[in-house]
Order: structure tokens, then C-alpha cells, then sequence
């Protein structure tokens, strides 16, 4: 079977996982997961639904007119510098604002404030923003305004966002001056704002979802494309993961998730099978988004689906099934290396052990013919290959035998070079004494060859015992 390492590190594609799937009653036109994560408000035509998003259950709330004040549009949560819970603010079809809060007695959400705003229209959208000074402002756009979106800026201005016309308008805040309007060149769905990045993103009702610059011109910096629709609805789209995701809904069952920067689709959610989802929410918590989306009611049945993707943490640290899969793959390599260094060392023990004996007779040999200094060269190197040379053994033409007396026979004609190198060294004074030391000289080096060859053969015998017999041949 073919192995390959490579499944080893691929990672999954896979971003976003399933947490949660919630079922509600009518439809659901508003979705809100709180600033810390742990709430999730559903709103629709049966009112206002909060979730334990962690224990998947209903919380009780106190706010059920939802018959007299209409469906609900849209939902935000609010952070005060005054209360311990955040407060859950939404508006209605009829043009109520609603303001609840988690009570620390009981713990349910109880109704705080409800205002009818101007004439009654629609409420479409809520923003909120803390000052510097503490103090919280909030946005509210309604629909005879003609407002789809309303966002805060950071200089105390706030941006509006045509219903109809695709204006984008920046506002003073203080006495409702227009800074700055050009159009989008498309209607407006619905629109957000990523201040960090300096960018918005509205839903043009076409062919997907267009990126511009807050700080630009009217031409738009890139369009995360979607499947073509079959019906030209407005769709909900939101940043994520610190406004490096552009997330939006679709007419065909499907969440799409592009990377902000690049405009390439990353993946897709799926949240039905088909239909309509127009509503969607996100929230960056600690490194964690959170994205929610809802589909149109069927049978009187709405579904609410819940992701989240760890994009924080993959920065520092690896998730446990990949931390796995990286400690297996280096646990393989280091078998393999430590197999490899001990099939390295064998070898080279072998190969040492092979040119030992060689190497030995090689240097006992050059040592003693050297430190004589004193010979002559013509009859030495006679008496020498008639000591030596001519009395290595022949052997059979097969196996290493042949290849051990060949070096035999090539350390004989090393010594022979010894010999002729040493002439140089040799002085007129020293010529008798060494013509009486050649023939002792000669029979030193012939013990020293003869030993070394029975050491070999040993050896050799050996090695070869298991089935093959080694035949070496000599005249001893």
C-alpha cells in the first residue's frame, strides 16, 4: 500500500463548526448574539426569542406584545458604563423601540423602556456607539426616511445608507450636516461598516455583495460574487473575524464566507436546502466568530443555525487534532532517522572493520622501513619482494577472497614505493651498515606480512562459517 506524509499536515478546509440548531415559530426577520457570547436574540413575527446559546434553551423574557407593536425588524445589543447585564434593544414593524434587561434578582429579562418613534413606520435598523466620556448613543433609521443602514463613525459622525436611491451619506452628529454623499451604483439591500479596516460592504441585490472605502471615492474595491438569484431580495451581510470575513445570505439555502482582502470565496454554510436567508448575524468574541443565519419559515417553522470558527487561536496554538496528526508525523520521521543513523554506523563499523587489519600492516610497516634511514635501495627492494612479494598466496578467482589478496598484493607494492622514497634519505655513511641490516629488515617485515594474513584468514573463516568455506592458499 502506497504511504504518503502529506495527509499528515493537510489541514481541513473547514472553517466554521456546527454548534447549535434552534427552531422558532413564525419567521425570523432579526438575529443578535450578545457582546459576550453567551445570549442569542431571535426576533420575528412571534415577538422576541432569547437563547442560552451554551445550554441551547429559552430564557424567559417579560416582553410578549408583540401582537400590538408589530414584528420585529431588527435587534442589537447595548453595553452601558452603569448596568452589570447588557441590555438588548430592538424595533418593531409598527415603530416601537424596546429596551430589555437581565434582572440579577431573578434573572429573567424584563422590559425597561418602549417608545413609539415619529409617525409609527418601520424601525429598519439600530446602532449604538460608547464615547470616550462613557456615555452611549444609539441610531435608529426608519423606513419613510428611506434609511436601509445606519453605523457610527469614529469622529463622532455617523454614516446613513439609502434605502432605494444606493446613496451613502456621512452625517455630523451634532447637527446633521452632510460631510460627505456619492452613490453606490446599485440599490442597497443592506449594508456594514468595518471602521478597524476602513471599508463597508453592502448587498447589492444583483449579483452579490460590493466592497467600498469609507475614506474613497464611489468606485467599489472589489464584489464577492454569489450565485446568480433567482429573485432580487435583500439579503444581510456582515464582517467577521475582526472584518478580515465578509459573510452574507443568498435565495438558495446557503451562507457564503469570503476573505475581505482577497475577494476569494472561502466556504459556504450550509443553512437549508433551498429558500431564502436573509438574515444573518456575526460577532467577534476573544478570537472566536460567531455566525448566525436564518431561513424563511416553512410550516410555520423557522431554523436558526449557529457556527463558529477559532480564527484567533490558530495563530498561537494548534486545535488538538491537528497538534495530533504533527506529533505522529514527527514521531515517524525520528524513527526513521534513528534507523537510518544505526543502519549508517553498521556500515561504516563494517567498512573500518574490513581495512583494519590493511591499515595496521600498512602503518607498522612504513614506520619500521623509515626509521632504519639507512638502506640501499636496489637490494632491498630485491630482498624485500623476495621475502614478501613472492611469497603471498594465490587463491580461487571467486568471492572476497580474491579481493583480500589483491590488497595484499597492493600493500607489497606500496612498500616497494616506501623503498624508493627512502632513497633520498640515504647517506654514503650509513651505506655498509645498512646492507648488514637488509636481510633483517626483510625477514621483520615477511613476520609482520604473514601475521597480519593469519588474522585475515580467521576472520574471514568466520564470517563464512554459516554455509560458504573461504579457501586461501599459501606456501606456509
Amino acid at each position: 500500500m502506497f504511504f504518503s506524509p502529506w495527509f499528515l499536515f493537510r489541514k481541513s478546509t473547514q472553517r466554521f463548526q456546527h454548534q447549535a440548531r434552534l427552531t422558532m415559530s413564525g419567521s425570523v426577520h432579526a438575529l443578535a448574539a450578545s457582546n459576550d457570547g453567551q445570549a442569542l436574540a431571535c426576533g420575528g413575527t412571534e415577538g422576541i426569542k432569547i437563547w442560552d446559546i451554551k445550554s441551547r434553551k429559552e430564557l424567559t423574557c417579560t416582553s410578549h406584545n408583540y401582537e400590538s407593536r408589530g414584528t420585529v425588524s431588527c435587534a442589537v445589543w447595548i453595553t452601558t458604563r452603569l448596568a452589570m447585564t447588557e441590555t438588548l434593544c430592538y424595533g418593531t414593524g409598527l415603530g416601537y423601540i424596546v429596551f430589555l434587561r437581565r434582572s440579577p434578582v431573578d434573572m429573567l429579562f424584563q422590559e425597561t423602556c418602549a417608545r413609539r418613534l415619529g409617525s409609527g413606520f418601520e424601525i429598519t435598523c439600530i446602532a449604538w456607539d460608547m464615547t470616550s466620556e462613557g456615555s452611549t448613543r444609539i441610531a435608529v433609521g426608519t423606513r419613510d426616511k428611506i434609511v436601509q443602514s445606519v453605523a457610527f463613525a469614529d469622529d463622532k459622525g455617523v454614516y446613513v445608507f439609502g434605502l432605494y436611491d444606493g446613496n451613502f451619506i456621512k452625517l455630523k452628529d451634532d447637527d446633521g450636516a452632510v460631510v460627505k454623499e456619492y452613490s453606490c451604483k446599485s440599490v442597497i439591500g443592506h449594508a456594514a461598516v468595518n471602521q478597524k479596516r476602513g471599508v463597508f460592504v453592502v448587498d447589492n441585490a444583483t449579483d452579490g455583495f460590493t466592497l467600498y472605502r469609507l475614506g474613497g471615492d464611489e468606485e467599489p474595491v472589489r464584489t464577492f460574487v454569489t450565485a446568480p438569484p433567482s429573485v432580487s431580495v435583500p439579503k444581510q451581510v456582515a464582517f467577521g473575524a475582526e472584518g478580515r470575513l465578509v459573510v452574507g445570505g443568498s435565495d438558495n439555502g446557503l451562507v457564503y464566507i469570503f476573505e475581505r482582502k482577497t475577494g476569494k470565496l472561502l466556504e459556504t454554510l450550509h443553512q437549508s436546502d433551498a429558500g431564502l436567508v436573509q438574515t444573518i448575524a456575526t460577532r467577534d468574541i476573544n478570537g472566536r466568530c460567531i455566525v448566525v443565519s436564518a431561513s424563511q419559515a416553512l410550516r410555520h417553522k423557522a431554523t436558526v443555525n449557529l457556527w463558529i470558527h477559532d480564527y484567533g487561536m490558530k495563530k498561537e496554538t494548534l486545535t488538538l487534532k491537528e497538534s495530533w496528526s504533527l506529533s505522529c508525523a514527527l514521531t515517524r520521521i525520528f524513527t526513521i532517522l534513528i534507523h537510518a543513523s544505526a543502519l549508517l554506523v553498521t556500515l561504516c563499523f563494517l567498512i573500518n572493520y574490513m581495512n583494519y587489519d590493511t591499515m595496521a600492516l600498512s602503518a607498522d610497516l612504513t614506520q619500521r622501513m623509515r626509521s632504519t634511514r639507512a638502506f640501499f635501495a636496489d637490494n632491498l627492494e630485491a630482498s624485500v619482494r623476495e621475502a614478501v612479494l613472492d611469497k603471498v598466496p594465490h587463491t580461487q578467482e571467486k568471492g572476497h577472497e580474491k579481493n583480500d589478496i589483491l590488497r595484499l598484493h597492493e600493500l607489497a607494492e606500496r612498500l616497494m614505493e616506501v623503498v624508493r622514497e627512502a632513497e633520498g634519505d640515504v647517506g654514503e655513511d650509513v651505506y655498509e651498515s645498512a646492507m648488514d641490516e637488509k636481510d633483517d629488515i626483510a625477514a621483520e617485515a615477511e613476520r609482520v606480512f604473514f601475521e597480519a594474513l593469519k588474522v585475515r584468514r580467521a576472520d574471514i573463516k568466520e564470517e563464512n562459517s554459516g554455509g560458504k568455506d573461504v579457501i586461501l592458499m599459501s606456501n606456509m
